[in-house]
Formats: C-alpha cells, sequence, structure tokens
C-alpha cells in the first residue's frame, strides 16, 4: 500500500491539477460527505486515504464558490486539518500528518519533466511531523507545491492569537531578505516572501519572541499563537501601527491600549492611563496637583471627556493627582488632537474616547492591586456563556500615606479620600443585535482647614453616568448604533468653623443625550458615516443655604439654565489611488436655551455692571431665550511617500456651548458651569496642521513624527481683574470674551518592541489671548495679544522602558517644561495715606521651569503560562531627585511690606510600593 502511495504521489508531481470548476456548500458536514458531494459534481473523481484519517473530521462554514480550482476548493475544505493531498488529473491522494519538502536543487529546478526528473524525484523528502511540542522545531509547508514558481514570490497571510484573543502590534519579520509587517487590531497580517525555505519571527512587549520555518510553495494561511510574557498586569502603552499611523488619514490621534502594552510609568503605584496621555506631544498640564489638561493651547474645559460616549465632567480625584478612571476596566482609549471625526462635537480642543473593556465571556476572571496609597479589584465573566457576561471593578484610596509626606504644604494638614466604581454587561442577542449597558460612579471628599486656600472644612463631589447602546448589523456593509445615557456631575460643601456663618453650598450639571450613528462600507475604497446626536443641559451654578439655625447666611440661589443641542453630522472616507486618500465630514449644531429664567437687560451703549441694569425679562418654562447654530466643517487629507512615510494635512471647526468658568490654569471643583445664552456666545476655533509620519524598519520598529498647527478661537472667555464668580446674579459683568491664537510644533519619536522601548517627545507651543473691548473695563494690556495662564512654550518628556529579563523590568520617566504665566506686583504707590501695590501686566513673569525624574520597577513572580494565579510587585518613586519644583507664586502684604511667596506641591521623593493578582 505504502509503495502504491508513493507511485500515486510521483505521478502526481509530473502533471498540473485539473481545472475543472466544482461547486460545493459545506455549511457544516463531514468531510468524507464533502467528498461524496465532489463526486456528485464528477463522477471521475477518486479519494485515496484511510478512512481512519477523516473519521469525525467536521467541516465548518467553508466558502467553495462555483468558479474555483478542483485544487483550490479541496485546499480550501482541508484548511485548519491535518490533512495534505496531491491531484493528479482525477485522482486526489490524502496524507496524514505528512510534510512533502523540497531540497535545494528542486528549489531551483522545480521543473520535473525535463529529462532528469526521474533523479530530482529521488530526492524528494517526506518528512513526518515531529512529535515535539515545540512549534519551533517544525517545519510549516504553505501553499500547493504545483503553483510553485522558480524565482517568484508568494504571499502568506495569518493571524496571530494570544489566550486572550487577537494579537494587535506584532512586529512580523524576515531576516533574508528582510520583509516585515505589523498585525491589525484583529491579529492579521500578511508577508510577501521568496519561495522555499523562510524562517519568519514574532516580537511583542506583551509576548514571548517566537519563529517559524515555513517552505513556501505558493500564497496560503500561517496561524501562530503566541504565549503572554508577563500575564499577571494589564499595563498600559502607547499603541502605534504602521496601518494607522503611516496608511490612515487621521492626523493627531493617541490610541492607548491597556490590555496589552506595557512600557508605561507607574504613578504613585497605578498605572493611570490618561497620565499616559499626558506623556505624548502636544498634551500637557500646569503642574502637580491640577486638575486638566491643555492640549494644542486649549483651556482645560476645552477637551471633551468620553466613557463609552457618556460625557465625563470631572476626571481627577485627589487634587489631580490620579484621573477618575480605573484602567483595569478600559479596553482602549482614543485621544484626538486634531481632525475630531464628525460624530464628536462640544469641546473645542480634544476628544478623550474611552471604551471601557469588553467582559470576559469565556471565563470568570479577578485581578487586582492592593498599594500604600489606592487599592482596586475587577471582576469579570459570562453570566449566560457566550451570550451575556459582565465587568465589575472598584478603587479606594487611603491617601494619608501621601498626605503625611507634606507636614509643611498646605495640603498636607488636610484629609483626602475617594473611590469609583465601573459596571458594565454585555449581551449578544443573535449575530446581528450586540446590547451593552455601562454604569460608573465616582466620589471625592476632603476635608480642609478653614484657612487653605479653598477656605471650606468639608467638600465633596460626584459623577453618576449611566448609558446602553444597541448595535444592529443591517448587512455585512451596514450597521447601526442607537445610545441612550445620562450623566450628572454635583459638587457639596459646607463651612461651620464660625456657627453664626456656616452654609452649605451645592451645585450641579446633567447631560441626558440620545445619538443613533451609522457605518456604511461601500468596498474598501469607500465609505461613509452619518447619524445625529442630541443633547439635553440642565444645570445648577450654585445655591448656597444656612447649614444651621444659628447661622446668619441668608440662602443664595441662582437660576438653573436648560437648553438642547441637536447635531445631525454627515463624513466619507475615499482613498483616490494608491497614494491619495481623503476623508472630510460636516457637524451641523443646532443649540437652544431655555426658561424659566429671569435676564437683565442694560443701557444701550454702557457697560455691562450692576449700575447699567434697567430692566429685566422673565422667560417661562419652556419659552426660547436664545438661539445659535452653525457648520463645524472637518477635513484630512493623506499622501503616502514610498512605502513607510506619508504626509498628512488637515482642517477642523469646533464649536462649544457649555463653559467652565476657570479663574485660574487648573481646574478645581468649585469652578461653575455655564451654558451659552445671551450674554455668552459660543467659542469657535478653526485648526489646520500639517504633518509627516515615517517609519523605520529594522530589527525592531522605530516611527516618528513632526506636526504643526495654527488654531484660531473665537469669543474665547476670560474675566475681568477681580472677577466674582460664584453666586453672581449678574455673571456677564465679569466676563469678557476676545480672540484667541496657538501654534507649535511637536516631534515624536518612539520604538515599541524589543528588550529597550519607549518614547520621547519634544513640543514648541505658544497660546495667547486677546481681550479688547469697547469700554476701559473691557481692554486687557492695552488690547495686545497676552500668553495665556496655560501657557508653556517648552515641553519635553520621554519614557523609557527597559527589559532586564522576562520578570524583571525598570521604567524611567523624564518631564521638563517651561514656567507658566504669572502676573505679580512691580511697585507700590501711595494714595490719601494708603500703600497700594502696583501689579505688571497680566501673564507677563514666568514661575521657574518644571523638571522631574520618575523610576519604576515591576518583578513578576512568575511568568509560567499554566499557573492558577498571576502576581507581581510595582515599586517606584515620584520625583526621584527631590526637586522643589514651583506650583505657584502668590503675594501677602505683611508689616506694610508686599512678601512674596512659592508654593510646592512634591518637594520630596515619593516610593510607593503595589502588589497585582490575576487569578
Amino acid at each position: 500500500m505504502r509503495k502504491q502511495l508513493l507511485s500515486l504521489i510521483c505521478i502526481g508531481l509530473f502533471f498540473s491539477s485539473s481545472a475543472q470548476e466544482v461547486a460545493v456548500s459545506t455549511d457544516s458536514i463531514s468531510l468524507s460527505a464533502a467528498f461524496d458531494r465532489f463526486k456528485l459534481k464528477d463522477e471521475s473523481l477518486k479519494f485515496f486515504y484511510r478512512p481512519e484519517w477523516i473519521n469525525g473530521v467536521m467541516i465548518h462554514k467553508r466558502n467553495v464558490q462555483t468558479t474555483m480550482p478542483l485544487d483550490s476548493a479541496i485546499n480550501l475544505l482541508l484548511t485548519d486539518t491535518r490533512l495534505n493531498f496531491f491531484l493528479n488529473n482525477n485522482h486526489v491522494v490524502l496524507l496524514y500528518n505528512t510534510q512533502i519538502v523540497i531540497p535545494p536543487i528542486l528549489e531551483n529546478d522545480p521543473k520535473l519533466d525535463d529529462g532528469s526528473g526521474k533523479e530530482n524525484v529521488q530526492n524528494l523528502v517526506f518528512r513526518q511531523n515531529t512529535s515535539s511540542s515545540n512549534p519551533e522545531e517544525q517545519l510549516y509547508v504553505i501553499g500547493n507545491i504545483k503553483k510553485f514558481e522558480k524565482g517568484g514570490q508568494s504571499t502568506i497571510r495569518g493571524r496571530v492569537m494570544t489566550d486572550s484573543g487577537p494579537a494587535e502590534g506584532v512586529y512580523i519579520f524576515n531576516s533574508s531578505p528582510f520583509v516585515s509587517a505589523i498585525s491589525d487590531e484583529d491579529g492579521q497580517f500578511s508577508l510577501t516572501l521568496p519561495n522555499g525555505i523562510n524562517q519568519i519571527h514574532f516580537q511583542s512587549v506583551s509576548t514571548i519572541d517566537t519563529y517559524r520555518k515555513v517552505n513556501l510553495y505558493s500564497d496560503g494561511p500561517l496561524d501562530v499563537m503566541l504565549d503572554v510574557d508577563v500575564v499577571a498586569l494589564e499595563e498600559v502603552v502607547i499603541s502605534a501601527q504602521k496601518e494607522k499611523n503611516i496608511n490612515s488619514t487621521q492626523m493627531g490621534l493617541v490610541t492607548i491600549d491597556p490590555k496589552r502594552l506595557s512600557i508605561v510609568p507607574a504613578f504613585l503605584g497605578e498605572r493611570d492611563i490618561i497620565k499616559v496621555a499626558t506623556s505624548t506631544a502636544g498634551v500637557q498640564n500646569v503642574g502637580e496637583g491640577s486638575a486638566g489638561i491643555n492640549i494644542r493651547g486649549g483651556k482645560a474645559d476645552q477637551n471633551l471627556f468620553l466613557i463609552d460616549n457618556n460625557t465625563v465632567f470631572t476626571t481627577n480625584h485627589f487634587f489631580g493627582f490620579f484621573s477618575a478612571f480605573n484602567s483595569r476596566g478600559i479596553g482602549e482609549l482614543s485621544l484626538y488632537k486634531n481632525g475630531i471625526p464628525a460624530e464628536y462635537g462640544g469641546r473645542l480642543s480634544s476628544v478623550f474616547d474611552i471604551t471601557t473593556k469588553k467582559p470576559n465571556s469565556e471565563k470568570l476572571e479577578v485581578n487586582g492591586g492592593i498599594g500604600v496609597v489606592t487599592s482596586q479589584l475587577q471582576i469579570e465573566g459570562p453570566i449566560n456563556k457566550a451570550k451575556t457576561s459582565f465587568l465589575i471593578n472598584g478603587r479606594g484610596t487611603y491617601s494619608q500615606y501621601i498626605l503625611n509626606q507634606f507636614k509643611n504644604s498646605s495640603i498636607g494638614n488636610n484629609e483626602v479620600s475617594f473611590y469609583d466604581f465601573t459596571f458594565k454587561t454585555n449581551t449578544k442577542f443573535s449575530d446581528k443585535d450586540e446590547v451593552s449597558v455601562t454604569a460608573y460612579y465616582s466620589y471625592d471628599a476632603f476635608k480642609v482647614q478653614s484657612d487653605t486656600l479653598l477656605s471650606f472644612s468639608d467638600f465633596s463631589y460626584e459623577n453618576q453616568i449611566i448609558g446602553a447602546s444597541w448595535k444592529h448589523t443591517f448587512n455585512e456593509n451596514l450597521f447601526g448604533i442607537l445610545e441612550v445615557g445620562n450623566s450628572h456631575f454635583s459638587y457639596l460643601s459646607s463651612y461651620d468653623v464660625l456657627p453664626t456663618q456656616a452654609f452649605n453650598v451645592d451645585l450641579f450639571v446633567n447631560e441626558f443625550r440620545v445619538a443613533s450613528r451609522f457605518d456604511y462600507f461601500v468596498n474598501e475604497h469607500l465609505n461613509y458615516k452619518f447619524g445625529i446626536e442630541t443633547k439635553a443641559y440642565s444645570l445648577s451654578p450654585g445655591k448656597k443655604t444656612p447649614l444651621n439655625e444659628s447661622s446668619l447666611i441668608q440662602e443664595q440661589r441662582i437660576d438653573e439654565e436648560k437648553a438642547l443641542e441637536v447635531a445631525p453630522y454627515f463624513s466619507a472616507y475615499y482613498e483616490v489611488n494608491e497614494n491619495l486618500a481623503i476623508d472630510g465630514g460636516i457637524r451641523y449644531s443646532i443649540y437652544n436655551t431655555f426658561g424659566p429664567a429671569t435676564v437683565n437687560i442694560y443701557q444701550a451703549g454702557e457697560p455691562k455692571q450692576s449700575s447699567s441694569i434697567i430692566d429685566t425679562e422673565y422667560f417661562q418654562s419652556g419659552e426660547v431665550i436664545h438661539s445659535n447654530h452653525g457648520p463645524e466643517f472637518r477635513l484630512q487629507g493623506r499622501y503616502l511617500v514610498g512605502e513607510s512615510g506619508s504626509i498628512k494635512v488637515g482642517y477642523g471647526r469646533t464649536r462649544q456651548n457649555t463653559h467652565l468658568l476657570l479663574n485660574a490654569a487648573s481646574i478645581a471643583p468649585t469652578d461653575v458651569w455655564r451654558l451659552s445664552g445671551p450674554f455668552i456666545k459660543p467659542q469657535i476655533a478653526d485648526q489646520v496642521s500639517v504633518g509627516y509620519f515615517k517609519n523605520f524598519f529594522g530589527k525592531h520598529l522605530i516611527e516618528a513624527s513632526v506636526e504643526t498647527y495654527y488654531k484660531d478661537i473665537n469669543n474665547l472667555l476670560d474675566f475681568k481683574t477681580g472677577a466674582e464668580l460664584q453666586f453672581n446674579t449678574a455673571i456677564e459683568t465679569d466676563l469678557l470674551q476676545g480672540d484667541g491664537k496657538s501654534y507649535g510644533v511637536e516631534f515624536s519619536l518612539s520604538k515599541n518592541t524589543g528588550w529597550l522601548s519607549g518614547w520621547l517627545n519634544y513640543t514648541y507651543s505658544r497660546s495667547f489671548v486677546r481681550l479688547n473691548g469697547s469700554n476701559p473695563t473691557e481692554i486687557i494690556n492695552g488690547g495686545a495679544f497676552y500668553p495665556t495662564g496655560y501657557d508653556k512654550p517648552h515641553y519635553f518628556n520621554s519614557v523609557t522602558n527597559y527589559k532586564f529579563t522576562r520578570r524583571f523590568t525598570m521604567t524611567l520617566n523624564l518631564v521638563y517644561s517651561s514656567g507658566i504665566p504669572v502676573t505679580q506686583p512691580v511697585g507700590k504707590w501711595n494714595f490719601k495715606s494708603t500703600e497700594n501695590i502696583l501689579y505688571s501686566n497680566r501673564n507677563e513673569y514666568r514661575i521657574p521651569d518644571y523638571f522631574r525624574m520618575d523610576l519604576g520597577f515591576n518583578i513578576d513572580v512568575s511568568h509560567k503560562l499554566k499557573k492558577f494565579s498571576y502576581s507581581s510587585w510595582t515599586l517606584s518613586v515620584y520625583n526621584l531627585l527631590g526637586r522643589d519644583n514651583i506650583y505657584s507664586i502668590f503675594f501677602e502684604v505683611e508689616d506694610n511690606e508686599v512678601k512674596g511667596y512659592q508654593m510646592s506641591i512634591f518637594p520630596t521623593p515619593i516610593p510607593t510600593i503595589t502588589y497585582n493578582f490575576k487569578f
């Protein structure tokens, strides 16, 4: 039997495969039945095999077309089996667990019918698959020998997986000749290599490096399972891929994936996904202990934070030292600094689109961390396997450890606590319908001494968010998503040091959102996105009530504000040719504010001040008070330069109707949200940008980019000197709106694979405002442009990650920036025997430059994959050099003298340790 089998194989090498066409539909049948269907189509077909080879082998969902050649159809049927085959006319010979290897002589001359074929056939090697469990010791045969071409090339298409799913961002390369690729979000890749023997390497920062030896005959598949290198931590690094940073039209996009990437500095024992975002080009904050982020010269309230497309109004814990988001429960964060997609709106500068992790639908999983500052726990798993799954996590602090480090600081004598929870369920009702529900809650409480900067004895604030989405797939080209959600932020403060002055202050802002979004994929060169978003706002700027019966405080209440914003949008992506692609869209905002409300009427031609109020007008509930509307254009283009570079240009207009009244560069819980109305115009920004992106391929992928931008802003909010923003019934008397502009250039370099990885960025940026009203009280700095309170011309940061072994990793973080602008006394003058201070122009001086170094270590207890549980230790030192970075400068008059003081937040190194676990 074996001699007959070998004879048939040798005969098969002399003849080309039959070109007859077949039509076999195999949804879910046995392989034997599939062969019978072949024979029904062509009675001359004969199959040679042992019955035990195919007993129990089932074929699932094979798409065999009627125009497909017989050898291609059989090759498709045998995918994912241990069977190979040879086709000689109408004879199909199956081989089980056997590889056919062509020696070099045959690789150089595959023609076996040239008179020397008999000798060459004797050199054929029929190699039994090795019994070794090590895939690196096996030879993988890819393609069909009948399609082998001398000196030709073939394409390998495959998928890279780990136990947790597709492996995105894996660096795949062949050494000789050098050819490389990066796996996409589905783990898929393709490589075009010379026919013959090749060795393909697979490398990723989160998996163990490996390789596969292949014998390539023609186009074919190769799927690879990778072992996770460090599985105890779901760490965070920036995800950058060739397909996205070069081929995409999108500019100013940073994607951060917490599940797979690991070159991240641990901050006070936590890998904070928002802190990672601030280590990228063009993203800044004003300093330690400051909440809020400034992007490309924008104010801190000009960033839209979304969690599963629901707005988050306050995004920080603990004076801004921690973000409000538990990174363990995040699936991905996409930061848009420019070219904001048309489906997003409501803020000028950026969108932080945070998607929570999709719960594990296969098994129960528990992970968490215990540290000296915070601890956290996450549980996820199936409720109804393959249909419904859940995820819940919580995080809390015992932050007195940190506060105790600052006995001489204004913060060190206070009490601070916070916690947050996230809950998500995901249900797949059918192949076409999927519903998810997300709930999020965070709470912060402070007990502050009355002589500190915040002045209240107690205050707290909380976020409450709930949202649901229903995704329906109409067909393979069109799907739609219906979303509904509610976001609520509230703030409460109390003062009880003096019983007669005791009071409560509370305020809130609420947003109810309904949206429908559709994606229509015409083909790989053209697709459309369209939909409509509706938001209903209601907010209370503040209410003050007496805390007890002995209090002499009178109740104060500012009218609640209500508004409705409707915004339809449409965008299209069109790939003109291989090099040129365009992405454009429009969003049209229609905004209305409603009563009940009382609106002041001012004397015409007079400045808005209390003395010029001549009347008031009352609006009934539901009556329109004010309306505004306008388009928001979005346009981007990409042109490929060579195989690994591209030039991109972009323009975007954004509008903002919700405003946070900030009288400082940083956000504080006491800041008040207000809506556009009769006296507050919508802020409008136009940004243009140009960028060059380049990937350098060697043993490891290196990405480089340079982007430059210019932004023009209309109706930028600012305030008069000495403005009173709380409990001001005529807030318009203290507000100013003027022109803003910002510009800059961003350089970025990153290396995301190998033992040494990381990134570095340098940003030069300027941000200015001009307040030049018609009245002298509305003119600042003579009506000229002057730096904003968050203008920092130079900003450099780097993250370096070195993997000493598979279990021991070190991370070094460096940050340098210019100091923020300040206004300070420059002299004094006397009037009627009273000494007064003469101040400089607004923001004419700067505080000293900022520099900080952080050091972290991660020690994995074990990286064995078959353990029931995994654990690791994270050690970090914040401000390793103990640099006394200045947060702010303030001045006081003491004994008829003006004295200046500098305030620092973290003047000493802060060591922390965290134990991480997963099972």
